[in-house]
Formats: structure tokens, sequence, C-alpha cells
């Protein structure tokens, strides 16, 4: 009897794991949810949707072309439709696999659909399926990355414009990035039919989106409040000072010396990819350990840099990526350069071909067990879940029993208090009761510059804090100081499971 060829176990076992990564997407899809953050970019959609102006009407402390995508995404559908939320998720993780196609025609030698796959999954690691300014900033970069790449100056330049336009950290990649494209373009003025093709209709797009959504009628509103959380300080503490500071000065001494020193030595290519192919499982297991956080994230970005530097400067774009994943980590809540890390490394090791499908087992499993255990801001795939029905905007997502019975008594409150306002963060319950009465569904001082004026507004509304979230809001960088105020103000008619509501 003649055994299975080598070849066939091999395309037997990809094709195994595809569809098992298949499954690990559509888990991801419909598992779990939070409160807080999934209807965050949504709940400004919802928003615009209501006819409410950006800027004008309620507050947004980015710029806004992220929400404005994603109002063009789901324009035919609405925020009220049933399975909404779910739906966006899907369309993020479309998004991820166009910007994991395009960081493999960028840098990879490998092109087959399998790598594609191997670099959604490490793109999106243990982060919360939902829309975020943050991969909206990574999508159009990378393609304004591959427009520069085919030589398309002008489509390139414009797509650095719409990551801009996504959020403030998306600025110094694109300043950045546009002298290296200006540079370039200036050497050889060439522009091609297909540039302009790209170009025009996307130009004509934004100067549209501009009137549209009454951009430069309220652009004094729009830079107020963009520009309202810039800090000259957090330059430092959050751009530098994370991949290069350790608490005693005499670490960071010996640090910045051993990245010297691994610059300099003469070291074999092969050892060192043999040295990542160890840290790199040992690295994404970190989570378990560290209270959802990768271990040592900062430190291996900037080894990686080294090791590009050393082995492979002559590939620029591997470069402009390492660039990309320094300012996607500019952030408050998510200051990591967790969307790039494990790409850049399984990049560096690329050319390790036997251990491919086994490193993405482990990717894999890893994440799996993970997303199961510690989903974020949710609970254990442990306790009992079922799947929600006949509720608006969040149906067809697999929660645990304690969740669907927080929204189903936040609806019931909502029925009976018509003017009642959800504290101090709850966009999702915004957008199951399609509710935006004041000026902001994150109540926090930092998202809401106009919480002041809102107060006096608000007086004789009903408000509902959550039991859990209030402590997490009483004091310091996301303190709700609206939320403080309104409790003060008001007096308790009722608790219930979940809320405490108060009126006058």
């Amino acid at each position: 009897m003649n055994s299975v060829p080598a070849y066939n176990k091999k395309q037997i076992f990809s094709y195994g794991i595809l569809f098992l990564s298949g499954l690990y997407f559509a888990f991801i899809s419909v598992y779990s949810i939070n409160q807080v953050d999934l209807g965050f970019q949504l709940s400004a959609v919802g928003r615009l949707k209501a006819g409410q102006v950006i800027y004008k009407d309620f507050d947004f402390i980015r710029p806004f072309f992220g929400v404005i995508f994603w109002d063009y995404l789901l324009k035919f559908i609405p925020l009220q439709f049933d399975y909404s939320i779910l739906i966006s998720r899907i369309l993020v993780i479309i998004e991820s696999f166009i910007i994991c196609h395009v960081i493999q025609k960028l840098i990879f030698e490998r092109k087959d659909l399998q790598t594609t796959v191997f670099l959604v999954l490490c793109f999106l690691h243990t982060f919360p399926v939902m829309p975020w300014h943050t991969i909206d900033g990574i999508f159009f970069s990378v393609l304004a990355l591959l427009f520069y790449k085919k030589k398309w100056y002008l489509s390139s330049l414009l797509f650095i414009v719409f990551a801009s336009l996504t959020k403030q950290s998306f600025i110094i990649f694109g300043l950045g990035a546009s002298v290296i494209i200006l540079i370039d373009l200036f050497k050889k003025f060439v522009i091609t039919k297909k540039d302009l093709y790209v170009f025009i209709p996307s130009f004509l797009f934004l100067v549209a989106i501009l009137f549209q959504y009454r951009i430069i009628e309220n652009f004094n509103l729009f830079v107020e409040q963009v520009l309202q959380s810039a800090s000259p300080s957090y330059l430092y503490e959050g751009c530098i000072a994370p991949y290069f500071s350790f608490e005693k000065n005499f670490h960071t001494i010996i640090y910045i010396l051993l990245l010297i020193l691994i610059y300099f030595i003469k070291i074999n290519k092969n050892i060192v990819e043999t040295v990542l192919l160890v840290v790199l499982p040992i690295f994404i297991i970190s989570p378990f350990f560290n209270d959802g956080q990768f271990k040592g994230a900062y430190v291996l970005y900037v080894l990686l840099f080294i090791l590009f530097l050393k082995y492979e400067r002559q590939n620029k774009f591997i470069f402009l990526l390492l660039f990309l994943g320094w300012c996607s980590s500019i952030s408050w809540g998510y200051n990591t350069p967790a969307f790039f890390i494990l790409i850049l490394l399984y990049k560096f090791i690329e050319k390790q071909d036997r251990f491919f499908f086994l490193l993405w087992g482990i990717v894999l499993t890893v994440f799996s067990l993970y997303r199961s255990k510690y989903p974020y801001s949710s609970e254990s795939l442990s306790s009992k879940h079922l799947f929600i029905k006949n509720v608006p905007a969040v149906s067809g997502l697999l929660v645990s029993e304690k969740e669907y019975s927080y929204i189903l008594e936040a609806q019931q409150i909502h029925s009976i208090h018509k003017d009642v306002i959800f504290l101090p963060a709850s966009p999702l319950l915004d957008i199951i009761n399609l509710s935006f009465l004041n000026r902001a569904s994150w109540e926090i001082d930092v998202e809401y510059p106009s919480w002041k004026s809102d107060l006096q507004k608000l007086k004789t509304n009903t408000i509902a804090v959550d039991n859990e979230l209030l402590p997490y809001y009483k004091e310091g960088f996301f303190v709700s100081s609206m939320t403080l105020e309104l409790i003060k103000q008001k007096k308790v008619i009722k608790k219930t499971k979940y809320f405490t509501i108060y009126g006058n």
C-alpha cells in the first residue's frame, strides 16, 4: 500500500489549519462583548446617522476620517439593525486581511494565502475585534505605502492624509513618510494614469465629505477639540520612554549598551533567527502571566529595529513599517506596538520555512485559549454563555448570562426613563437604545471637553450609574467629573442589580 506523499501530507495539514483559522475568525466575530470600548467608534457613527454634526453637536477629540469611513461602510445598515455589531466585527476582520495582504506585498517573499492568514492572526493578536481608529489609521497607512511602492505618488500622499485624519499619532507617520515620498517624486517627476485613477476619485471623496459632514463650516471646533488633548510632555512619556526608559537609570544604560553591542558584534544571522524562533512562542504566551499584556514588547520592538538595521538595512519598507508600528502605539489606552511586533518578528525569521506550520499552530492555539479564558472586559467561556436574540445591534453575539442580563436590565430602565443617560461610559447602550442625549458617549473628562456646559443642560435627566464601573472613573486620568457632579446633584430613586438610578 502506497504511503501518502510528503507534499500531500503538507497540503492536507495546510488545508486543515486554514479551516481551523477560519473557525477562529468566526469565533472571535461573535464571542464576548464589552460595554466601554466596543461601541465607542460606532456610537459616533450613530450620532452621524441621527443627524448630529461632528464637533458641533457632539464632542470628538480625534480627527474625523475614521468615523466617516465607518459611516460609509455602514451606510445602508441602521445601527439598530439586530446584527450591526456582528457585521462591523466581520468588516474589521476583512480590514485586517487587507492590511496584512498589503504588508505581505510590501516586505514578504511568501505570497500565499497561508501566510496572509498567519499574519492576520498576528496582527489581531489578543486585541478585541471592534472598529477602532488605530486599525483604520494602519489601514490607510499601509495602502499609502503600497501606492508608494508602485510609484503612485499622488495617491500615496493622499492616503497618508487619510491616515493622518484618523488619529493624531498618524500625523507623525504622515510627516515622515511624506518627506520620503516627496523626495522620490521630485527626483523623477512622473505621474501615471493608474495613479490618477486612484487619486482623482479619492480626492473628490475627501472634498465631498468636508462639505457633507460640515467640517469646513466647523473647522474652528475641529481644531479646538482635536488639539486640546495634545500634550508636549506626552511625546516623551508615551512615545519614547516606554521603549528606552527603566525604573533605574543604571538599567537603562545597560540596555542601551547591549543594543549597541548587538549591532556591532558579528553574529551569524542564522543564530539570531534560531533565538527569535524560541522567543516568538515565549512572547505570545506572556499575556497569560502579565495581566493580558505582552511582556517585553517595547524591548523586543527596539531589538527588531536594531536587527533589521544590522541585517536588512536596504529594505526601506521594513523601516517604514517599524515607524508606522511605533506611531500606532502612541495612545492613551493601548500604547503598545502589538499590531506589528509579531508580523515583523516573523519577517526576520521568514526563511526558517520548515517551522512555519509549527508557528502557525502555536499562534492559533495560544490566541484561541487566551481569548476563551481572558476575553477583553468580558467573562470567560467557562461561565454559561448564550447567543443574544432580538436585541438591537448586538444580536448574534455569544455572551455570558450576566452580560445578557445587564443589557436587558438597561433596556428596561430605558423603557421606563426615556431621558436616562447611562454613566460613566456606556456607548454600547447608547447604540442599543438609540439615545444620544449628551455630547459624548465616553463621559470621561479627556474625551468630553464640553462636559461642564452639558452639566447644566442635563440637570433634569435621569442617570443610571454602572455599579461596577464607577470606582474606575472616580479619579486619575480617566476620571468622569460629570458623573461625580450629577451624583451630588441628584438623589437615588432606585438600585438595581447592575445600576444605581438617580433622579431629581
